[in-house]
């Protein structure tokens, strides 16, 4: 049933001479990490530090939470299960790893649900653009099967995750914040839970399937490579939360040009390291460290920049706007 579907809409891009695929191509990268941690930056950087910290906690629990499920599950992507699925090529590149539940869709979820929730920020969504926001998602996670890259079940699992996830993350936030010490307990605990995530990539077994010349269709390890990223990730960012909570201490209550200047400082510099991870990753594994584990530390780095490092920098620059 799920593969009809798609082989449904595979043939309404193909009836249409694939007129709609660049406008999902668009929407589909709305939900791209990337790109959403992006949007976060800019959220977090440079107009309310508390919403872009709720936005980072709720992306990352729900990444951590679908890393866990694709490994476990370990679902291929449709065009593996049944090769007339021709997904649009762009869009297969960048699907990688397993196929359930949707990454795209989580993110979505955690980015776009997250700014429509009212958590005590200094911005609360009108209810219009609440409802925007969850067209926005919908049509993420729709853009998924229409490129045919994740089946219906993909999506619908991890929008039911993702707002679950949202839900829990809004109702621990005050107490995360208000409590003392918690902050070293959640540090503390999620460090554990990505030690926990990367073991278990690492040693757990995977399904082997070949094709009818002997070779391997898919190889697990390569397909656990974006749970040690998430994992990573993860990581990076508690670890730059507790550090920017307790040292750094950063605000967004800055002038216009302040943060326009905040705002071209930290996405440059981030994008930078960001750009150069795949090579870094790759030096670190040539010099005889697991794929894995490169992957996990150059994404723990440029998370710990993104959430620690660059706002540390930027707080510098505003002494010579005070003046």
């Amino acid at each position: 049933m799920d593969i009809d579907y798609l082989l449904l809409l595979q043939s309404l891009r193909e009836a249409t001479g694939g007129i709609f695929n660049t406008f999902f191509e668009l929407v589909t990268r709305l939900g791209e990490t990337s790109y959403v941690m992006l949007l976060i930056g800019i959220v977090y950087w440079c107009y309310d530090k508390r919403k872009g910290i709720f936005l980072l906690f709720a992306l990352y629990t729900n990444r951590i939470i679908n890393g866990f499920i694709k490994i476990t599950a370990c679902v291929y992507r449709p065009w593996i299960r049944d090769a007339r699925v021709v997904p649009v090529p762009e869009a297969q590149a960048g699907a990688t790893g397993y196929s359930f539940p949707s990454g795209h869709t989580a993110n979505a979820v955690s980015f776009w649900g997250g700014i429509s929730v009212n958590n005590g920020e200094k911005y609360t969504a009108p209810k219009a653009v609440k409802i925007l926001l969850g067209i926005v998602i919908l049509l993420i996670a729709f853009s998924r099967n229409y490129l045919g890259v994740h089946t219906p079940q993909d999506v619908v699992v991890a929008l039911v995750i993702g707002i679950c996830t949202l839900f829990a993350v809004t109702k621990l936030m005050p107490v995360i914040e208000s409590k003392k010490n918690t902050d070293i307990i959640t540090l503390l605990a999620g460090a554990a839970v990505c030690v926990i995530l990367i073991i278990y990539a690492a040693f757990k077994s995977y399904p082997v399937d070949y094709a009818a010349d002997g070779t391997v269709i898919v190889e697990g390890s390569k397909m656990a490579i974006d749970s040690f990223k998430t994992a990573g990730s993860a990581m990076g960012f508690l670890t730059g939360w507790f550090i920017e909570r307790r040292f750094i201490k950063f605000s967004t209550d800055i002038g216009n040009t302040e943060r326009i200047v905040r705002l071209m400082f930290c996405i440059f510099t981030y994008m930078l390291l960001d750009g150069s991870s795949g090579a870094a990753a790759d030096m670190l594994a040539g010099m005889g460290c697991a794929a894995g584990i490169a992957k996990a530390v150059v994404r723990f780095v440029c998370v710990l920049y993104f959430v620690a490092g660059a706002p540390a920098i930027a707080k510098q620059f505003s002494r010579f706007f005070k003046k």
